[in-house]
C-alpha cells in the first residue's frame, strides 16, 4: 500500500511539474520576436537561441566601451578597454563591469526590462505595430521613429530613466523586423537603414491583395515565400492569430506552435525568432536574423551617441558615473561653520573626481531657510556648482524647527537615482508629516541620506539666532536618524567646533563603484565570469533589509550533476549553489558550462 502511495505521489508531482510548464508556455505571446530573456529560452529548451536580452546587452556593452575608449583621458585605461571591445571576447562581460561601473548594469537592466515588457505586457504584446507583424510595416516604422524622438528629447531633458524605457521599446521593435520580415530571405546581408533614417531609400511593400507565401506542411518551411517577392524586392511580414488585422488568404503566417494562423492558407510561417522548428518555421535563418538585429541595435546606439554627444550618452547608461552629490543646506544664521565646512568638502570632492577616470557626476544644491520655500540648483559643471556654494550665506533666523523634509523631498525629486544626499542642519523638522513620503522616495531612488547635525553641548548658544522660547527636546532629531538608517546613510551628531573634521565623511562616501557588505550578492555579481552569455536574469540586491519586505530568492545555476545541492544563506538573501567536485577537469578558473563561474573559489 505504501509503495502505491509513493508511486502515486511521484506521478502527481510529475504531472504538476508538466502542468506548470504548460501553463508557463501558454503565457508566451505568439507574436513575440526573439525570446525576451534567458529564462524564456530555458523554458522552451532552446539554449542556443539568441534573445532580446542578449542582443541588447551585448550591443550596449560594445558601444559603451567604444565611447568610453574614445573619451577617456587616461592612455593606459584606453589600451585596456580596447582589448575587450570585440564581441567575440569571452571576457568582455566581466571586464565591462570593471570599466563601465556598477551603475551601468542598473541602466542596462532598465533597457532590457523595457524591451522584454513589449512581449509580456498586454498593451503591446498583441499589437502588431510594436513587432513588425501583419504587414503593418509603415505603422511600425512610424512607431520606431516615435521612440527615437522620445529618446532624444528625454536625454536632452536629462530624463535618463524615460530615455532608457523608450530605448528598450525601440530596440525590441528594431530587432523584431529582422526575425519577422522576409529581409533575410531576400538575401540581404546589411541592415535596413530606412527604418530609422527617412532619407535612406525605402523598399516597396507587398500590397494587401498580393500573395506572399505558399503552403508548407512541415514544421520547417523552406522556400515557402513566393519567388516573385524576392524578384520584386517586396517586403512582407507574417500574420498572427492573436492580432488584428486577420490573415488574408495567401499571406504568410508568423508560424510556430502558438500561432493558429499557421493552419490557414498559406500554411506554415516565416519567423526566425529561435533556432527551434517548434517555434520558428525559418529556424535555420535564426543566426543570420540575430546577427543583423545586433548590427542594427549597435548602429542605432552609435547614431544616438552622435546625436546627443558622447558625454550625454555615457550619462544615459551611468558609465563610470560618480554618485550625484547633493547638499541640502540649512542657511539660518547659526549655520556659518556648517556652510563653510560643506563648501570645503564639495571643493575637495570635485578636485578628487577631476583626477579620476570616471565622469564628474552631477551636483545639486538645495538651501532652505524658514520662512520661505526651498529652492534648488542643478548643474553638471563642477565650477558652476562651486560658484553657487560660494554664494551661500547664513542669514537671520526664526523659530527653531525648519522645513527640512521639504528640502530633502525637493532634492530627491530632482536628483538622479542612487545619489549621495548630505543634510547640514542644527534644527528639528517643522514638516515631520512628510517623513513617510520622503522615506518612500529615498527607497524608490535608492539614494543614501546622511545627516550632519550640530548642537552645542553647553546651554549657552550665543550664535543661535533662532527665537525658540521652549526647551529643545532631546529626541528632536529622531526622525533624521530613522531616515538615515532606512536609506543606508548615517546620522552624525557633532558640534560647531568639530564640524570641519566630521564633514570628511562626505568625501569618503562618494567613492564610485564602492562595494558594500550589505549583501553577498555584490560579491557574486561583481566577481563572477560569465561564459557564452550574460548573467541569466540575475538582479542585484541593494541596501539594508526593510521591515515587511518579501524574501528574495536567487537560483544561481552553476552546473547540475548528481551531487546534492548545497544551501548557503546570505544577508537577507537565499542562494542555492550546485557543487560538482567529482566532475573531471573541474577548475575554479575554467568555464565548464553555460552560466556563472565564480573565480578563485572552489565552486565550478
Amino acid at each position: 500500500m505504501s509503495q502505491d502511495r509513493r508511486t502515486c505521489g511521484r506521478h502527481q508531482r510529475q504531472m504538476s511539474s508538466w502542468s506548470l510548464l504548460l501553463c508557463l508556455l501558454f503565457l508566451v505571446s505568439p507574436c513575440m520576436g526573439f525570446f525576451p530573456n534567458f529564462w524564456s529560452k530555458v523554458l522552451i529548451l532552446s539554449f542556443d537561441s539568441y534573445t532580446h536580452q542578449y542582443i541588447t546587452e551585448q550591443a550596449i556593452i560594445k558601444v559603451s566601451l567604444e565611447v568610453l575608449r574614445d573619451t577617456t583621458k587616461q592612455a593606459d585605461c584606453d589600451n585596456n578597454i580596447s582589448a575587450y571591445i570585440s564581441p567575440e571576447s569571452t571576457n568582455s562581460f566581466f571586464y565591462s563591469q570593471i570599466y563601465l561601473g556598477r551603475g551601468f548594469w542598473r541602466a542596462v537592466r532598465d533597457v532590457v526590462n523595457s524591451n522584454a515588457d513589449m512581449d509580456l505586457k498586454s498593451g503591446t504584446a498583441a499589437n502588431p505595430v510594436y513587432h513588425f507583424d501583419s504587414e503593418r510595416i509603415d505603422d511600425s516604422i512610424a512607431k520606431l521613429r516615435e521612440f527615437w524622438t522620445q529618446i532624444i528629447l528625454s536625454v536632452r531633458a536629462k530624463e535618463y530613466a524615460s530615455a532608457r524605457h523608450s530605448l528598450g521599446q525601440l530596440s525590441h521593435a528594431l530587432q523584431d523586423f529582422y526575425s519577422h520580415s522576409n529581409w533575410v530571405e531576400m538575401g540581404k546581408k546589411s541592415i535596413y537603414l530606412h527604418l530609422l533614417q527617412p532619407d535612406e531609400p525605402a523598399f516597396p511593400l507587398a500590397k494587401e491583395d498580393t500573395p506572399t507565401c505558399k503552403d508548407c506542411f512541415t514544421p520547417t518551411c523552406r522556400n515557402n515565400l513566393l519567388l516573385s517577392l524576392k524578384n520584386s524586392n517586396l517586403l512582407t511580414t507574417g500574420y498572427t492569430s492573436s492580432s488584428f488585422p486577420f490573415k488574408p488568404k495567401g499571406k504568410c503566417s508568423h508560424g510556430g506552435i502558438f500561432d493558429k494562423s499557421r493552419l490557414l492558407s498559406a500554411r506554415g510561417g516565416i519567423n526566425k525568432d529561435t533556432n527551434s522548428f517548434f517555434f520558428s518555421p525559418h529556424h535555420y535563418l535564426h543566426v543570420e536574423a540575430a546577427g543583423l538585429a545586433a548590427i542594427a541595435t549597435q548602429t542605432a546606439l552609435r547614431d544616438l551617441k552622435d546625436t546627443v554627444g558622447p558625454k550625454a550618452f555615457l550619462k544615459l547608461f551611468s558609465v563610470r558615473q560618480a554618485p550625484a552629490l547633493v547638499f541640502v543646506m540649512d542657511t539660518t544664521g547659526s549655520m556659518f561653520e556648517e556652510i563653510t565646512a560643506a563648501r570645503l568638502r564639495a571643493h575637495s570632492i570635485i578636485q578628487s573626481r577631476a583626477s579620476r577616470a570616471e565622469q564628474p557626476g552631477t551636483f545639486l544644491l538645495v538651501p532652505f531657510h524658514d520662512p520661505g520655500d526651498p529652492t534648488f540648483t542643478f548643474s553638471d559643471d563642477p565650477n558652476q556648482f562651486m560658484q553657487h556654494m560660494e554664494a551661500l550665506m547664513a542669514l537671520g533666523g526664526g523659530d527653531e524647527p525648519e522645513m527640512c523634509f521639504s528640502a530633502i523631498q525637493l532634492a530627491l525629486t530632482h536628483s538622479p537615482p542612487e545619489s549621495e544626499v548630505f543634510v547640514f542642519t542644527d534644527a528639528s523638522p517643522k514638516d515631520a508629516y512628510l517623513f513617510d513620503a520622503v522615506k518612500a522616495l529615498a527607497l524608490e531612488k535608492r539614494s543614501k541620506i546622511t545627516f550632519l547635525l550640530t548642537e552645542e553641548q553647553t546651554p549657552k548658544r550665543s550664535r543661535r539666532k533662532r527665537s525658540s522660547k521652549k526647551p529643545l527636546s532631546p529626541n528632536r532629531f529622531s526622525l533624521y536618524s530613522s531616515l538615515s538608517v532606512a536609506s543606508g546613510g548615517m546620522a552624525v551628531f557633532t558640534t560647531n567646533s568639530d564640524i570641519h573634521k566630521v564633514s570628511t565623511i562626505v568625501e569618503d562616501n562618494t567613492a564610485v563603484g564602492k562595494v558594500n557588505s550589505d549583501s553577498s550578492v555584490d560579491f557574486l555579481y561583481y566577481f563572477a565570469t560569465v561564459t557564452n552569455d550574460t548573467h541569466p536574469g540575475l538582479a542585484r540586491v541593494e541596501g539594508s533589509p526593510v521591515a515587511g519586505e518579501a524574501l528574495f530568492i536567487y537560483w544561481v545555476l552553476m552546473c547540475i550533476f548528481k551531487n546534492s545541492a548545497t544551501l548557503m544563506c546570505g544577508y537577507h538573501t537565499l542562494y542555492i549553489y550546485f557543487r560538482c567536485p567529482s566532475f573531471p577537469g573541474a577548475h575554479s578558473d575554467r568555464p565548464i558550462s553555460k552560466g556563472v563561474v565564480l573565480r578563485d573559489s572552489a565552486w565550478c
